[in-house]
């Protein structure tokens, strides 16, 4: 048995049919930015017309449950164009061609570009259409758009039939250097999907293509458009839901291999109402820093708690920031290979315990700031943001961090996040003896951070399973970061242990 629209227009709000769903010749559907239409059998547009608006914040949804013929158009709201504005947003209809879609009067244009990009991470450059841009937007590929003043830009063409899926590449060591990991892909149906676990236990984004993205990276990494750089969405949020024709960017698996990215049918859902929908999960805790240069916010990292997690890696639940060479971040306690984490989940018992390595980017002759932004911590944890150059322990849940740099700040070694119960001091001993070395993937070398306080010499001593010392140096004036050599080196676990003033610090490595 069929549904059959045949009324000249036809306003939908939250309309559910388990039928079939057709529109006849002259029949006309709108659906507005706060409502959707959920077909539970077959959807065809005959030749009437079928409309779906949005704006900044609400987005309309069409959720057909059988097969679908004939086409929509969607009204989707695209950021405006500006420095640190645009927006990453992928078409949510399939067979539009360029040609049509750049005749939309709102798309902003600069001389003979148009506000329309895609991304090459084997060169991590943008490429603007022009006039003479051939083809069809692709379902499921994410580009970056811009609109003359914030507003709609006109989608039509049919719904996407089926299962869509994107290949993604990690191509972070291409082409000298110049490659990403980072592949902007966009939500093909104009419908929302459940974005990680807390919106759907198994049918989720993060779930289905947990083999398809880096486990230190396994999460969306949404654009902020405020000159901030990207949001970190993973199952440390509660219930993400991606809409309709959003853009963003998944980091890839691999070494540059091929990746495919499904998005199923059995992700979408009429749940939602702004580009990513986020609410605080229960039995969890975060809070979040934001660090200020000149007063202007240039980045934040998140700290996240939660039982059954780890000090280590916990995909999908720990996030590398999405630039590892600027801004803000932390490194993880257990498994730390030279990431800068944009998320850091631990366990609930960290909560009260944990000391985390701050990694912070800043000129000299910058003032920097560290304040929390957002916590949902127990009142009875401090949180202490300790400088060991100055030697002192600033108490964030009572003020912020403020520092005049006189040198250039970078990297790991100098500032730390103390978690506790209790009261710390300038008398309290310092995390000087926090040194931290890895091997990273791929790297012909051991790293170790967090030497440059250290005035007198450092001895760097690498020992094979056996106990034999296989490679020694000596480090006359040590520097924030120090690298060892292990070209030559037979693949194996290997013992480092460095000594430098009154410490010694030693750590299992792995050589592939």
């Amino acid at each position: 048995m069929q549904f059959k629209l045949i009324c000249i227009s036809l306003i939908f709000t939250n309309l559910l049919s388990g039928q079939d769903l057709t529109v006849v010749s002259g029949g006309s559907i709108t659906i507005p930015k706060d409502s959707y239409v959920f077909v539970g059998g077959n959807f065809t547009n005959t030749a009437g017309t079928v409309t779906l608006n949005s704006d900044s914040d609400e987005f309309s949804s069409l959720l057909v449950s059988g097969t679908t013929s004939g086409n929509i158009t969607y009204n989707r709201y695209v950021n405006t164009v500006g420095t640190g504005a645009w927006d990453l947003i992928g078409s949510p209809v399939s067979g539009l061609p360029f040609s049509t879609f750049r005749l939309n009067a709102n798309i902003a244009t600069n001389g003979s570009y148009f506000a329309v990009g895609s991304y090459d991470n084997t060169t991590d450059t943008w490429t603007n259409a022009t006039a003479a841009t051939t083809g069809d937007l692709q379902l499921s590929q994410g580009y970056q758009m811009a609109t003359t003043s914030g507003g709609t830009l006109s989608f039509t063409g049919a719904i996407a039939n089926g299962d869509q899926s994107v290949i993604i590449i990690n191509n972070d060591a291409a082409n000298s250097g110049a490659g990403r990991r980072w592949n902007l892909i966009a939500n093909p149906f104009a419908t929302y999907l459940n974005g990680n676990s807390n919106a759907d236990g198994s049918n989720n984004f993060l779930t289905v293509n947990a083999a398809a993205i880096d486990d230190a990276f396994e999460a969306i990494y949404g654009w902020k458009a405020d000159g901030t750089g990207y949001t970190i969405y993973n199952n440390t949020s509660a219930a993400i839901h991606i809409a309709p024709g959003q853009g963003f960017f998944v980091a890839a698996a691999g070494s540059g291999e091929s990746k495919t990215i499904s998005f199923t049918k059995a992700m979408q859902t009429v749940t939602g109402s702004d580009d990513f929908v986020a609410a605080k999960s229960a039995a969890s805790y975060e809070l979040v820093l934001d660090m200020y240069s000149d007063a202007v916010k240039v980045g934040d990292t998140k700290f996240y708690f939660k039982e059954g997690l780890t000090l280590g890696l916990d995909p999908g639940y720990d996030a590398g920031a999405f630039n590892q060479s600027s801004g803000f971040s932390s490194r993880l306690l257990e498994q730390d290979n030279g990431i800068g984490m944009g998320i850091n989940a631990m366990p609930i018992d960290a909560i009260s315990n944990a000391i985390v390595p701050l990694v912070v980017h800043q000129q000299a002759g910058v003032s920097l700031k560290i304040q929390i932004a957002n916590s949902t911590i127990p009142e009875d944890i401090n949180v202490y943001l300790e400088d060991t150059v100055e030697n002192t322990f600033t108490l964030l849940t009572n003020e912020g961090f403020e520092l005049l740099a006189q040198t250039t700040l970078s990297g790991v070694g100098r500032f730390y996040l103390h978690y506790t119960t209790s009261t710390l001091s300038t008398d309290t001993v310092s995390s000087t003896s926090l040194v931290t070395a890895y091997k990273g993937t791929g790297n012909t070398y051991i790293t170790v951070e967090g030497l440059q306080q250290f005035s007198e010499p450092a001895q760097f001593t690498l020992y094979n399973v056996l106990g034999m010392r296989v490679l020694s140096r000596n480090i006359q004036n040590p520097s924030q970061k120090e690298m060892l050599s292990t070209v030559g080196l037979s693949a194996g676990i290997y013992i480092l242990k460095v000594q430098a003033e009154n410490i010694v610090f030693t750590k299992k490595l792995v050589i592939e």
